[in-house]
Parts: C-alpha cells; sequence; structure tokens
C-alpha cells in the first residue's frame, strides 16, 4: 500500500527516487523492478503491473456503458510505460510522461493506496489547497461517513 507523500529532485535523466516505503510496497507485491506509468489527472500516475491490469478491466468496463472512456483509456495505454527502477530506488521516467506531468527538478510523489502520483512540485502545492477545500465541505464529509469512515 502507497501512502504519505515525499518530496524529492527529478535528475537530468529524468530519473527520480523512489521513497523506501514505496520499494519496500512494490517489493511485497513482486513488483520491485518494473511498474506501469501513465499520465491522467495532471499527474503521472504508476501502478504494479496487477493494478494496472485492474485499472484496464474497470475501463473497460465503464466503456461498455460510457463510450467517452474508450477515449481515455486509449489516451492512457498510448502513453503508458514500462518504467525501470534502478538499484539506487530511481524511477525512471521517460521525456513524454516527463512533458506530460509538467515535471520541472522538484517533484512530489504521493501515495493513494493502490497506486503512487508523481507531481511538479508546483502544481501540486496548487491542488492540494483545492483538494484540502473540497475535502472539508459538506458533501465530502457526508460521503465518507456513508462509507463508515
Amino acid at each position: 500500500m502507497f501512502v504519505g507523500k515525499y518530496f524529492h529532485s527529478i535528475d537530468e535523466k529524468g530519473r527520480v527516487i523512489l521513497p523506501a516505503s514505496f520499494r519496500r510496497a512494490l517489493e511485497e507485491q513482486g513488483a520491485s523492478n518494473k511498474i506501469i506509468v501513465t499520465g491522467l489527472n495532471k499527474c503521472l500516475s504508476a501502478y504494479t503491473r496487477e493494478e494496472w491490469e485492474k485499472a484496464v478491466e474497470k475501463m473497460k468496463q465503464a466503456a461498455a456503458v460510457k463510450p467517452e472512456v474508450e477515449y481515455v483509456i486509449r489516451r492512457m495505454c498510448a502513453d503508458a510505460a514500462e518504467c525501470g527502477i534502478d538499484d539506487q530506488g530511481r524511477l525512471n521516467i521517460p521525456l513524454n510522461l516527463k512533458e506530460y506531468g509538467k515535471l520541472k527538478k522538484e517533484v512530489v510523489t504521493v501515495g493513494r493506496m493502490y497506486k503512487m502520483e508523481i507531481w511538479d512540485k508546483e502544481l501540486w502545492n496548487t491542488e492540494y489547497q483545492k483538494m484540502v477545500e473540497a475535502s472539508s465541505s459538506e458533501n465530502a464529509t457526508q460521503a465518507l461517513s456513508g462509507l463508515g469512515i
């Protein structure tokens, strides 16, 4: 499981250090040297192969009901890359994904339970403020209450 947020620099070769807790989680899932990375929602999303396959299955089911989902699937799959993790725990991000995520020097790696997200730090700070406001709304707290959380 991936939780927490971590601040790192991305090097000139497009590599970013994955947090130790994320590397341990990958090892536990048998995915310690390769993950699937794609762009969605202003950031990069990184999945183990198992979680990627689950996401693809959910997208296929959604596309059967909402044809416009097919466009999202096509773009996500076209932009996706199987990215290697080196012995120093650095994830190698291809140029097209680095550009999609508008990743500059400083990045934030965020745990989303079943996946990781990689954000440009400035963009993360802007989006985080929006998330704080939205998650404080009456609707958000009612939705969580309905889930027993």
